[in-house]
């Protein structure tokens, strides 16, 4: 087993518990817009894990130089512009088109990144 591939296994469980959480994130909002009740704690919970996994991740990927693929880059990059969205649209209440717009970038950035990996895809939101 050559070292990308040892490294690649180690990070594929940092992204699909990053995207799994995100998604639990998505789905709580959908919920949400469609004015059904929503435990809060349980939003903020899953985007804590999710945003958690995506540091840690992140950090290995700094630590690892053979993990030096654009793929990594741009999910590192929409799953921060998905995290800065979410919270900046609970701190202000504003409408949620951004926060979709950006997870839909994740979902297809993850995607990407789960092809390298090997890693199954996402579905992007429509």
């Amino acid at each position: 087993m050559n070292d990308f591939t040892q490294l690649k296994e180690n990070t594929n469980d940092f992204a699909v518990s990053c995207m799994l959480n995100y998604q639990r994130v998505y789905k709580l909002l959908v919920k949400e817009l469609d004015k059904k009740e929503i435990n809060e704690h349980a939003l903020y919970g899953y985007h804590s894990m999710a945003y958690s996994s995506y540091k840690a991740m992140k950090t290995y990927y700094l630590l690892n130089d053979s993990l030096g693929h654009q793929e990594f880059d741009d999910f590192f990059e929409k799953a921060g512009n998905f995290s800065r969205e979410f919270t900046s649209s609970r701190e202000t209440k504003h409408s949620m088109q951004y926060t979709f717009f950006y997870y839909g970038e994740l979902v297809q950035a993850y995607n990407r990144l789960a092809n390298l990996l090997g890693a199954n895809p996402f579905d992007v939101p429509q």
